[in-house]
């Protein structure tokens, strides 16, 4: 974990050393352990360090032993060792043994494409070609390392965060209102799209290169569909193991020591039982309980940690403890609006690992490599629906039936209906929207929806990523989950709460040999008769209690409505009713303010259930929030 930022192209003469010290500077919090700046003809690169691996010789910006490359960091490469055995084999001089001085010389032995290819890990680096005189950007295949791109007249700026981009006072803050749509809709923008109309991210997978007279674009990952391997459940099981573990070990290279995060569901428990069993006796591990029982999973985390012999750390998170300041806090780090309140006890439970170790194994990408979540087996369900008119018609008559005696059946009716009403694509986006379109049409005032609306729905671009190939809803969402949800909610979520602690947290199952192996699986090896991850649940069983398996999954979520204690409701109230609000220019005030009344009230309609209560209130505070940190302008 590190942070990185520069620019290329030109800058009013003295000023590119003090651009590249503010960008360093912040990006203070992802590298607590130095700094340092390289400056070239039109181009600057800056590093903030968290050493992990080479602690004495591995400082950046690093030159490589020829003079030729300059190259800018953040991430791992975990078969860096392997690769710069080949290298030398071939004629390639090292300096240090340190996993980024492998990066400039696989790309000058094998090209671009082959040579990012050969990169397993988690990366964003900017690589400075001296003799060429280009600069090349480029991210890892599933986007876990950040890396935006600002244009400003006449200089292209990049950095892990925004806000080190907007150290520079030419580059305009003006607001994407199809990125806020899509926030709205989904929690965040869809890439390459950013709350910034000037700003966009790298898409995982991808490179940008730039030279004096033309900008390069390419990919070196593709989401192809795989042919599928007709496992039998024990030779899917055999398999799992041996790519997890490899995964694992490969992941434990550092020269500093490693813990765990352990939530007590399947995959950070896996994780956990497989570091244990077969590599680092002993663990630490580390767990965030809550007060309310049905978010808490402090028992099933004991009972792994007492199972596995880990050093067990448990904190809880109380009802009522949350605090504007704490709030705003971990609000401003995201830069832009993110609408997963989960980011909360994430940040959280950062924090206090930070104390103990500099790096921290998750168990983040279970669910989406091997089918983990419930929104899934509705896939499945929804479009039975669509082809039964009789079906439909009976869920929504039961649902009216159910209001008063059952309202939470009746409300999973009446989504169910509804969405099955939809054609296939938006149904499946319809699975992970908060704020409906007939919902921004009520909330947004007229010109914002105008603006909102100028590329289409967000459901029309997210169906992009839904492979039209495959004819399995299940397997559509599971893909398109993978190809979006995964990098810009999930992994996001994760870096930013992290880097704000100097820490750096890794994640085996989000690795190319793991998806590569879950990608050819047999869907009947992941979802099997209402069973969620099935062959990741029959490994736990090899190595686990049966109480950690068989449950249900409750996921790392905070009960938002119980955690905002006293000041923060009073805080959230002020702030989105205040007549000073900035949201008065893009929302509906009545609108807002019903919103409201349904959180503070507990007075919700029947189709709208506590979380999503919860969380209209916590996108409409960090879209406040935003606005009143960075002033955007309106296009």
């Amino acid at each position: 974990m590190c942070g990185i930022a520069g620019y290329w192209g030109q800058l009013p003469v003295g000023s590119a050393a003090a651009l590249v010290h503010d960008m360093n500077a912040a990006l203070a919090h992802r590298g607590p352990d130095g700094e340092d700046m390289w400056l070239g003809s039109d181009v600057g690169l800056g590093h903030r360090r968290l050493a992990i691996i080479d602690v004495t010789s591995g400082a950046q910006p690093m030159v490589s032993a020829d003079g030729r490359y300059r190259i800018v960091f953040n991430g791992e490469i975990y078969n860096y060792r392997a690769l710069r055995q080949h290298l030398m084999s071939v004629g390639y001089l090292f300096h240090t043994h340190a996993d980024t001085e492998v990066i400039p010389a696989a790309i000058d032995h094998w090209g671009i494409g082959p040579g990012l290819r050969r990169l397993r890990g988690m990366f964003a680096f900017a690589l400075y070609d001296q003799w060429e005189d280009c600069l090349l950007l480029a991210r890892d295949p599933f986007g876990i390392k950040p890396l935006y791109i600002g244009q400003a007249p006449g200089v292209i700026l990049f950095a892990s965060e925004p806000k080190a981009l907007f150290t520079y006072p030419g580059l305009p803050r003006q607001a994407d209102a199809v990125a806020l749509l899509d926030f709205f809709s989904l929690g965040a923008p869809l890439s390459p799209r950013t709350c910034w109309s000037t700003v966009r991210e790298l898409e995982p997978g991808a490179w940008h290169q730039y030279s004096r007279h033309a900008e390069h674009r390419g990919r070196f990952w593709d989401w192809e569909a795989a042919a599928v391997e007709p496992l039998t459940e024990a030779e899917g099981l055999e398999r799992l193991e041996t790519v997890l573990c490899e995964a694992l070990q490969l992941h434990l290279e550092s020269d500093v020591p490693l813990a765990a995060f352990l939530s007590g569901g399947i995959d950070s428990s896996l994780v956990v039982a497989l570091l244990c069993k077969h590599f680092v006796p002993g663990l630490p591990t580390f767990h965030m309980g809550f007060d309310e029982a049905a978010y808490d999973e402090s028992r099933h985390a004991r009972a792994v940690a007492l199972h596995c012999g880990s050093q067990h750390h448990e904190s809880r998170i109380a009802a009522g403890e949350g605090t504007p300041e704490l709030f705003q806090r971990i609000v401003a780090h995201y830069d832009q609006p993110f609408g997963d309140s989960s980011c909360l006890p994430t940040w959280l439970i950062c924090q206090e690992m930070a104390r103990h170790t500099k790096v921290v194994i998750s168990g983040d990408g279970g669910d989406e490599m091997f089918g983990g979540y419930d929104r899934y087996l509705q896939a499945r369900k929804l479009t039975t629906l669509a082809r039964w008119p009789m079906l439909r018609w009976l869920a929504t008559a039961g649902g009216r039936l159910l209001t008063m005696t059952h309202p939470n059946l009746a409300r999973q009716l009446y989504k169910a209906s509804t969405l099955a009403r939809l054609p296939r694509q938006p149904m499946l986006c319809g699975l992970l929207t908060y704020f409906t379109l007939a919902d921004a049409r009520a909330l947004f005032k007229p010109d914002f929806l105008r603006l909102a609306l100028a590329e289409g729905e967000t459901a029309e671009r997210f169906a992009r990523y839904i492979p039209t190939e495959l004819s399995d809803p299940l397997a559509q969402l599971m893909a398109a989950e993978s190809r979006s949800l995964l990098h810009y909610d999930f992994l996001r979520k994760v870096d930013v709460a992290s880097s704000a602690h100097g820490l750096e947290v890794r994640t085996p199952f989000v690795d190319v040999e793991v998806f590569n192996f879950a990608i050819r699986l047999p869907m009947t090896l992941k979802v099997r008769q209402g069973s969620l991850k099935v062959l990741p649940r029959l490994l736990a069983r090899k190595l686990l209690p049966a109480s950690i398996v068989d449950r249900p999954k409750q996921g790392f979520a905070i009960p938002f409505d119980r955690w905002a204690g006293p000041k923060l409701r009073e805080f959230l109230h002020d702030l989105l009713l205040s007549p000073t609000a900035r949201c008065r220019d893009w929302l509906c005030p009545e609108r807002v303010e019903a919103i409201l009344q349904v959180f503070a009230n507990n007075t919700r309609p029947v189709y709208l259930s506590r979380f999503q209560a919860s969380h209209h209130v916590f996108l409409l505070a960090a879209f406040e929030l935003w606005l009143r940190q960075w002033s955007p302008s309106v296009p």
